[in-house]
């Protein structure tokens, strides 16, 4: 019924790619005159029928791919793979590129063709000249693929000799044989094309989500009006919890910021009159008015886009890398067709040609491939691109973002620092009680240290944000004060000498300080960190038992990156990175001869992603970082890392096990061929045998029971 389904649809396919192109007008055209319709007004009938034609034709065609997409694609794929790689677009479903509807109207006029063979045995019509024309469609590409080689690489490669083989066949009148052979590897470079298909999306996922209207303050008073409509110069009005979708000054009111996805700051940053913020931040709290500087394409986080772009080639997988496993074989492979020739004639030439079993090792490569992605899918890791896959037993080095890769995207209060006559209990009693309606991150973070201790948190009588600096409250009929020095000073109150030391003490290693006042008096400060992820260090320590390199990479400062990367036993460091000078740092380890594996969630790693060998985001990272990386850990969890690795080291010793076996056959058929009378039998009897036990080998599990379990 499908293989049926498939031929129809894709024969309407095929007619759209024809029929699509209009046709020239002949010379008879051009001469005859037009029609013309009894009440004189010429029409173009032709043009019309051939206009509803291909809106027909296109409708049919994109009802096909779909159901390929649908139905297909998740078999061949693993359809758990398929779902993850759906939850990671917007849009809920892959986009398919130009290549892959190319090639499933190829795969289905090549089962049309098997079809026509079989109609042909059973009824003897003459349906040879049509067959004859499907094949020659459908090796087309591979002749072009020949083509380029000698122009562009000249040389000679697997691809010239598969070609002739081909051809032999063809001219031998083998149309089954030569049908499958083109039709199984157009189903190979349709597997390798999926398994190398790696999310991208526009330009406005990069930069969030943008609102469709927006509050401005025009004449001094605020409107809202529609986000295209905003103009530079404008004012634009933030609030808490709001996205900053533009790039600018803050001219109006202050408020804390959250920017580590773009610029890897560990901490919220304050922002007042003065202050540049960018697109793609977060305002946390407080209300601020920005003069809008720059919009759209000209931000900071669409130039990163930009240079992305830039370092992403058009995503084409050519029929020759599918070969370059095996291309070291072509002259064993000619030497043993020149010999078979000089020993016993041309014909024997041509089977020695045949005897290369390693051409086996294309598709069972595949299906080693599959497996794998498989069996990752099912343990929670989304490989997007299989060339991860091969790539990561070369692995030598590692380098990790620091900032929601090894940390998390949350705050922790590390210290207590209460001045008499407060406890550090009542301190942090008060400033949790004044946090409890508040949602930001470091309000959270208070309250959940005050929950740790079980701490009884009085009532609340009042509380209101004052310029997203701070917070005041009423508890218990005291005024308690919340926020920074900056918000302290604006209400009046000092930094005792002890606690102004203590900020630039705890600045200076990445932490967060927050004040608290009771009363006029300043009653102490809570100190914050980020909260390392757990199983950062066993993850970590795992890769070194592995002799790997680690280093961190950050846009973070230079005292809290060197104190994780001491904390971790990293090899190294680099703290205050640029987007651009990420890719740089990588591309300098690249040239001293380091194979890279790079791991970020952030707007600022995703170049820095695409120029390492492999790379690999985490669940919950934003959408560029998942669109640019080839492997994405989707239970957010670094220990997933020894999953991959070990899955990696199964699949080369996969296909190994598979290589050394086509060497042993392809030696024995060669003897065959030069020693018994059995011409090709010999070669398709080792051949099948080859198939079967290379398709056992490949679908053996590629994990130990105990791979991928921490420790």
């Amino acid at each position: 019924m499908i293989p049926a389904l498939l031929v129809g649809l894709g024969g309407a396919a095929l007619l759209a790619s024809v029929v699509g192109r209009r046709r020239r007008p002949s010379l008879v055209d051009m001469l005859s005159p037009p029609r013309v319709e009894p009440d004189g007004e010429p029409t173009d009938l032709p043009a019309e029928a051939i206009g509803a034609l291909r809106g027909s034709l296109k409708h049919l065609d994109d009802r096909y791919q779909s159901l390929i997409q649908t139905r297909i694609d998740p078999l061949l794929i693993s359809q758990l793979r398929d779902e993850q790689m759906r939850d990671l677009a917007p849009t809920g479903r892959r986009e398919m590129i130009a290549q892959e509807k190319e090639m499933n109207r190829r795969l289905v006029l090549g089962v049309g063709g098997l079809m026509l063979l079989g109609l042909r045995s059973l009824t003897r019509w003459p349906l040879t000249p049509a067959v004859i024309v499907i094949g020659l469609y459908s090796a087309w590409p591979f002749v072009k693929e020949g083509w380029r080689i000698v122009v562009q690489e000249r040389r000679l490669s697997m691809m010239h000799l598969l070609l002739i083989y081909l051809l032999s066949l063809w001219l031998g009148g083998n149309f089954l044989i030569g049908m499958v052979g083109i039709l199984l590897s157009s189903l190979g470079q349709k597997v390798e094309l999926l398994t190398q298909t790696t999310t991208r999306h526009s330009l406005t996922h990069l930069l969030g989500e943008q609102p469709s209207r927006v509050w401005v303050v025009r004449e001094g008073e605020e409107s809202e009006i529609p986000f295209e409509d905003l103009q530079i110069g404008d004012t634009l009005v933030l609030s808490a919890g709001q996205p900053v979708p533009v790039d600018g000054v803050v001219v109006l009111g202050a408020a804390t910021v959250d920017q580590h996805r773009l610029t890897g700051e560990s901490q919220p940053v304050e922002k007042m009159a003065g202050d540049p913020v960018l697109a793609a931040t977060l305002v946390l709290g407080g209300k601020i008015g920005v003069r809008v500087e720059k919009t759209g394409a000209e931000t900071t986080a669409a130039r990163i886009g930009e240079v992305l772009d830039e370092t992403v080639k058009q995503q084409e997988i050519r029929l020759a890398d599918q070969m370059k496993a095996i291309e070291k074989y072509r002259w064993p492979m000619i030497g043993a067709g020149a010999l078979g020739w000089l020993l016993r004639g041309p014909g024997t030439g041509l089977r020695m040609l045949g005897c290369n079993f390693m051409l086996t090792e294309v598709p069972l490569r595949l299906l080693t491939l599959l497996n794998g992605l498989g069996t990752a899918a099912e343990r929670g890791v989304l490989i997007k691109d299989g060339r991860a896959l091969e790539r990561l037993p070369a692995i030598d080095t590692v380098v990790f973002d620091k900032t929601g890769t090894l940390t998390l995207d949350r705050q922790q209060v590390v210290e207590i620092h209460a001045q008499p006559p407060f406890a550090e209990k009542e301190l942090l009693r008060l400033a949790a009680a004044a946090e409890q309606r508040q949602s930001h991150p470091i309000a959270q973070a208070i309250l959940a240290a005050a929950m740790e201790r079980q701490l009884a948190l009085p009532a609340l009588e009042d509380s209101r944000v004052e310029l997203g600096l701070g917070l005041k409250a009423q508890i218990a009929g005291q005024l308690v004060r919340i926020g920074s020095e900056r918000f302290l000073a604006m209400e009046g109150l000092a930094l005792p000498p002890e606690l102004a030391e203590l900020q630039t003490a705890a600045h200076a290693i990445g932490h967060g300080i927050v004040f608290v006042a009771v009363a006029d008096a300043v009653a102490g400060a809570l100190e914050l960190e980020a909260v390392l992820r757990p199983e950062a260090i066993a993850t970590v320590a795992w890769l070194k038992r592995r002799g790997l390199s680690l280093y961190i990479l950050s846009g973070d400062q230079e005292a809290p990156t060197a104190n994780l990367a001491t904390a971790l036993k990293m090899d190294g460091w680099f703290a205050n990175t640029m987007p651009e000078q990420k890719c740089f740092r990588i591309q300098t380890l690249q040239e001293q001869g380091k194979r890279v594996c790079f791991i970020g969630d952030g707007i600022n790693d995703a170049i820095a992603l695409r120029q390492a060998e492999v790379s690999i985001s985490l669940r919950g990272a934003t959408m560029v970082a998942t669109d640019a990386a080839q492997v994405v850990l989707m239970e957010d969890d670094l220990s997933q890392m020894q999953l991959l690795m070990n899955l990696a080291d199964g699949f080369e010793e996969s296909l190994l096990d598979n290589e050394r076996q086509a060497g042993y056959l392809s030696l024995l058929a060669a003897a065959g061929v030069l020693l018994l009378p059995f011409g090709y039998w010999t070669i398709e009897i080792l051949w099948g045998l080859q198939i079967i036990s290379g398709i056992r080998i490949a679908r053996q599990p590629l994990l130990h029971p105990s791979d991928g379990e921490p420790g």
